[in-house]
């Protein structure tokens, strides 16, 4: 008996990783500009946090494409993805810049914070989704 399920994947779980970093880090980080910098401080790091969340989130989805596809291309495909990302990140950037209510430092330094956190977040659920690096190996693709 054999059933024709789609592979199991990861991406679930690493969008679960990097949806709740990301989210709890919105309104922190508001808050800890606000402090630091006033209002212009927390509404560009929200703006920078929450581009990023936005960002990082549909690329994901666009992994979720990725996956599904064939192996042979998942490599290059993921790379169309992370680029992607760069160039819509970049524009956003060029778009906000002449805005007078941008305070660039709290702008950029929340955006760092807000990638670290849900990368972090990405790598955590990958190892709880325990998928497997190496399909069909006798070893579970586990190398001694």
């Amino acid at each position: 008996m054999t059933t024709n399920r789609a592979p199991r994947t990861p991406v679930r779980m690493m969008l679960r990783g990097a949806l709740v970093p990301g989210m709890i880090a919105l309104p922190v980080l508001a808050g800890i500009f606000w402090a630091y910098a006033g209002e212009r401080g927390a509404l560009s790091a929200l703006a920078g946090a929450a581009t990023v969340f936005v960002v990082l989130i549909v690329g994901l989805l666009g992994i979720t494409a990725v996956v599904m596809g064939p192996a042979a291309t998942s490599m290059a495909g993921a790379g169309v993805v992370y680029l992607g990302q760069l160039i819509v990140i970049v524009a956003i950037v060029l778009a906000l810049r002449g805005v007078d209510w941008l305070d660039g430092r709290s702008f950029a330094l929340s955006a760092i914070v807000q990638t670290v956190l849900m990368q972090v977040g990405q790598i955590a659920g990958y190892v709880r989704a325990r998928h497997e690096i190496h399909p069909g190996s006798l070893d579970g693709g586990v190398r001694s």
